[in-house]
């Protein structure tokens, strides 16, 4: 009987690294996965881009300076984000599951960014000068997204096996006598 999963260059089940939300991935994994998605949305992107330009299917967005695709190849765009989107969280949670952290702290993230961005374009909207709440937002909004870049992308996951799983890099316990 032969295996049928697909499984990355690590030797690890796609479908668990792109899409689970259990268990521990080591930074390297994280980050080279991360690359390559990133690429890819990247040529996608531009590839919808590209034939929404030159198909016609889209039209030019004065505001921004640039063509936006319409109908089908739009969904097409929104679908590319939505299934990069999904995939970096799954990295991301897991990642943190290295670190012995609950992945609910990408709840915490994505709306302090939104929240902060909403007050910024509120204030600029009208013309004025930031205001001191919207500031502080975005101060404490950017102190939250670096102390989750280090803590997912710099520092290395907690040794042995944790509450998420065991050590993705086969560390043996504290404990262990060999």
């Amino acid at each position: 009987m032969t295996d049928d999963r697909l499984t990355s260059p690590f030797g690890m089940d796609l479908k668990w690294l792109l899409f689970g939300f259990r268990g521990r991935i080591q930074r390297l994994y994280f980050w080279v996965t991360f690359l390559v998605v990133e690429f890819v949305t990247g040529m996608l992107s531009t590839t919808i881009q590209f034939v929404a330009q030159f198909h016609g299917m889209g039209e030019f967005n004065p505001h921004i300076k640039q063509f936006e695709p319409t109908g089908p190849l739009l969904i097409a765009d929104f679908v590319v984000a939505f299934v990069n989107l999904w995939i970096i969280f799954a990295l991301s949670v897991k990642r943190l599951h290295d670190r012995d952290r609950t992945g609910w702290w990408l709840a915490v993230k994505y709306p302090a960014i939104l929240v902060a961005l909403g007050l910024v374009w509120a204030t600029v909207g009208e013309r004025e000068p930031l205001s001191t709440v919207a500031v502080f937002t975005v101060i404490a909004a950017a102190g939250l997204v670096l102390w989750l870049f280090v803590e997912i992308g710099c520092l290395s996951g907690t040794k042995g096996p944790n509450r998420y799983g065991p050590d993705p890099l086969g560390t043996p316990q504290a404990d262990a006598r060999l």
